[in-house]
């Protein structure tokens, strides 16, 4: 939230309007009674001219009922106040196995994704190779899992169309038949 830019009765200092009584004799005590009476009249008005300003307040954040007080303080500490600002962590699923998804805290740092455990690419892998005795190829036979079988289904965290996540699967689908690959020239 950036900060709020205050417009029309809002934006008006308060003025506190106060009439002198009238037919006044200057004495000590006369002076000191109307100045006091000068006083809770000054602290009236400011307090009239708050009531006022707390109602079009209230208005300006929605608030419909004038007494719910908590609600715009609220209102008001979660936009000045630091501490009442929400940092947006976003979870992101994570596969793990066969046991499942499991939900992460994501964390703030960037870069390369963590990579898939060696079961998974072997699945990955052994499925397509499944779907291609059917005669298909590898992004069909993608395509089918991606859209068949949840354990291949694009998770809920992926920022990209159905499209891209085919292309990831593909990639990784390289990366398990390298991984094979190497494995068997180590034998």
């Amino acid at each position: 939230m950036g900060k709020h830019r205050w417009k029309g009765e809002l934006a008006t200092p308060i003025r506190p309007k106060v009439i002198r009584p009238r037919g006044l004799r200057v004495s000590a005590s006369t002076a000191a009674t109307a100045n006091k009476e000068m006083e809770n009249l000054y602290r009236q008005s400011i307090e009239n001219e708050w009531l006022v300003k707390l109602n079009l307040l209230m208005d300006e954040y929605g608030i419909t009922d004038k007494t719910d007080f908590l609600s715009l303080a609220l209102a008001l500490a979660i936009e000045h106040v630091p501490g009442f600002k929400i940092d947006p962590v976003p979870l992101r699923l994570e596969q793990i196995d066969d046991q499942g998804i499991q939900v992460v805290v994501q964390d703030k740092s960037k870069g390369r994704r963590p990579k898939w455990p060696l079961k998974r690419l072997s699945d990955l892998q052994r499925a397509v190779e499944e779907k291609k005795n059917n005669g298909l190829s590898d992004g069909e036979a993608l395509s089918v899992l991606a859209s068949e079988q949840a354990e291949w289904a694009r998770p809920p965290n992926h920022r990209g169309d159905p499209e891209q996540w085919c292309k990831t699967l593909k990639n990784r689908l390289a990366m398990a038949r390298r991984l094979s690959q190497q494995a068997l020239s180590r034998k």
